[in-house]
């Protein structure tokens, strides 16, 4: 998302204080008080115990089956999130409400992928100067990279974004660049990560060219090229290089692609493809790509960016579920389509008055008088990194009632699923139900025409859901613990179903995730 252009997202976006406690898989901890400063915890904490699986009251609609084909595809490399801290406000925090905040974020959503935002023109702004003071006020000095890290971050992102005045010729700060300049533009993002390494001890693991650049197939591939050998020539081959990151997994994104994988040097430069998450996720023609004639992935997959847009407030029904659920689910269809990173786009981010862009956020804060307010999205995040661990590895899932389940242009599938095999030889699924009566006013930005068009099925329908997985097939009894997140439920423990012979039946309500996971290990599948 263009930073300067929060409110004014058009067709590209997508559907998108309470005590809380903390909790690691097997282990509570004291809860957390939002208003007021502790250093008795780390992470945050679900519901207690559920033995109601159903939390709406819903038509029944028709019985679908998710089948899992036998076939290791991508290995899982975690979750993420980017945050701005643009005006200096995590440095109004005090030392322990960082550390509050800080754990309760990173730590307890597992999230290991921190997305920094560079802005070349700040960098920049002029020939022959190389500025990194708003650079290293975001996230150096503020503490922020290095309290991300305590808490569990291993994986740094850089996001170059906006150009500057000297290699533009409009007003625009995203471009487009002035053809002559886009290799001197790779340069800078280069210099900019060889300087922070050098002068501040920090290491970037991967970067972008541009996010969601302005720029032709030809210049992607330019640019592409030009980076990863200004990185070499600095020894920092170590760095990953990641393209194109479009808005949409659209037309245009795949002109870039086609770009890039018709030029061997451009494409041997990449580490990975990326995009985000918006109104067109990851579809099959963007994994296509990447699938390897064994079936595993040959390159990664970065998903640097989803959110939604608007004002927010935390709730479990209403609005507020419907953003939590359709993130899951594009979460899902992402891990269906080989997407290896997941990024969300602000996720521990000030806040102030009016309030009218919320949405984008996980937690939101205000340092003073200190406060902050904690997202359904935040449940629904931590049941999915709770359910599948980094290193799992996806298979290929398809819907009886939807077949591939894709999250792109138009309405959106009754219901989203995805399947791993964890490191530990579990396996797990996630299901996220994505009826509900209504889709008016999800989007304040667009009319409700648009949030019905580009919505999902009316009306609500709680799904009897029969998963199959062929590698369990040879299993006689293996038993599945049950996450929910729904109208009533955050991340809570309910049920225990057991798989026979690699199949079982579970009931997903509208806008509820629910994510299994199996309490028995077995042979674990080897990925690249």
């Amino acid at each position: 998302m263009k930073i300067k252009q929060l409110a004014a997202i058009g067709a590209l976006t997508g559907l998108a204080a309470v005590a809380i406690a903390a909790q690691v898989r097997n282990q509570d901890a004291p809860v957390l008080s939002q208003t007021t400063e502790t250093k008795t915890t780390d992470v945050v904490q679900a519901t207690t115990e559920s033995k109601n699986p159903t939390s709406a009251i819903a038509t029944m609609g028709a019985p679908i089956t998710i089948s899992v084909p036998a076939g290791a595809r991508q290995t899982f490399s975690g979750l993420g999130a980017s945050t701005g801290n643009w005006g200096g406000e995590y440095q109004g925090l005090t030392a322990a409400q960082r550390g509050q905040l800080s754990r309760m974020f990173w730590r307890g959503l597992n999230f290991k992928i921190f997305r920094l935002w560079f802005n070349v023109d700040d960098y920049s702004p002029k020939p022959g100067v190389r500025d990194l003071t708003l650079f290293r006020k975001q996230y150096i000095k503020s503490g922020e990279i290095a309290d991300a890290k305590a808490n569990g971050v291993t994986t740094l992102v850089f996001a170059p974004d906006h150009i500057p005045p000297y290699m533009r010729s409009t007003d625009k700060a995203d471009g487009p660049i002035n053809d002559s300049e886009v290799e001197k533009f790779a340069t800078l993002i280069a210099q900019g990560i060889k300087q922070l390494k050098d002068e501040d001890g920090i290491t970037i693991d991967a970067t972008g060219l541009e996010n969601e650049p302005d720029m032709t197939p030809t210049q992607v591939v330019r640019g592409v090229k030009s980076l990863r050998a200004e990185l070499d020539k600095r020894g920092l081959q170590s760095v990953k290089v990641i393209a194109s990151e479009a808005s949409s997994v659209d037309d245009r994104f795949y002109t870039h692609l086609d770009a890039l994988k018709a030029d061997a040097t451009a494409w041997k430069s990449l580490a990975g493809i990326s995009s985000h998450s918006y109104n067109m996720a990851a579809t099959d023609k963007a994994a296509s790509y990447i699938a390897g004639p064994n079936g595993r992935n040959t390159k990664e997959y970065w998903m640097t960016e989803a959110s939604d847009n608007g004002s927010e407030d935390e709730g479990m029904t209403g609005i507020p579920a419907i953003r939590a659920a359709s993130l899951s689910a594009r979460f899902l269809n992402d891990m269906n389509h080989r997407v290896t990173h997941w990024v969300h786009f602000l996720g521990l981010e000030s806040t102030k008055a009016p309030y009218t862009d919320d949405a984008t956020r996980i937690i939101a804060f205000e340092a003073k008088p200190f406060h902050f307010k904690v997202m359904k999205k935040y449940y629904t995040y931590q049941q999915l990194a709770q359910a599948f661990d980094v290193g799992a590895v996806f298979r290929d899932s398809q819907s009886s009632m939807d077949g591939d389940m894709t999250w792109t242009y138009g309405q959106k599938p009754h219901l989203i699923a995805a399947t791993a095999q964890n490191p530990d030889g579990s396996w797990s699924s996630g299901i996220c139900n994505f009826t509900t009566d209504s889709f008016l006013g999800v989007q304040g930005w667009g009319d409700d025409k648009w949030n019905v068009e580009q919505g999902g099925k009316t009306p609500a329908q709680t799904f009897p859901v029969t998963i199959q997985i062929d590698e369990m097939k040879n299993r006689a009894v293996v038993p599945f613990v049950v996450h929910r997140t729904n109208a009533t439920l955050k991340n809570a423990k309910a049920e225990t179903v057991v798989m026979k012979n690699g199949a079982l039946t579970i009931s997903v309500a509208p806008m509820e995730l629910v994510t299994l996971r199996s309490t028995v290990a077995k042979t674990v599948a080897k990925s690249n």
